[in-house]
């Protein structure tokens, strides 16, 4: 159940607050709750906090290609297996012919 709201805690973060930031011809895209519109924030941050963001952006980019990169290496991929159908023993294989529906 944590994680649930951990989840939506984040995913309505992300989807719900985004917002603009422009300092010295730079643009700072980042999304927390805030007020204000998304194009005039009513708040403002540090060299220090814009920093951060842009470090913490870089571990979480850097980390997941590290992982992809890792299972590679192992030999697993990140894709879904193809599985044969379950089929009982004995039953005969239904098919069905798709027809029109009859017209009066």
């Amino acid at each position: 159940m944590l994680l649930l709201v951990l989840f939506a805690g984040y995913w309505c973060c992300v989807t719900l607050f985004p917002h603009v930031h422009r300092i010295d011809g730079c643009v700072y895209v980042h999304s927390h709750p805030y007020s204000g519109t998304s194009g005039n924030p009513a708040h403002s941050h540090t060299a220090q906090q814009f920093q951060l963001i842009a470090h913490l952006s870089l571990l979480v980019l850097a980390v997941g290609a590290l992982v992809v990169f890792v299972r590679a290496l192992v030999g697993r991929i990140f894709h879904f297996r193809l599985r044969r159908p379950a089929v009982r023993q004995g039953a005969p294989m239904r098919s069905f012919a798709l027809r029109a529906p009859p017209v009066c």
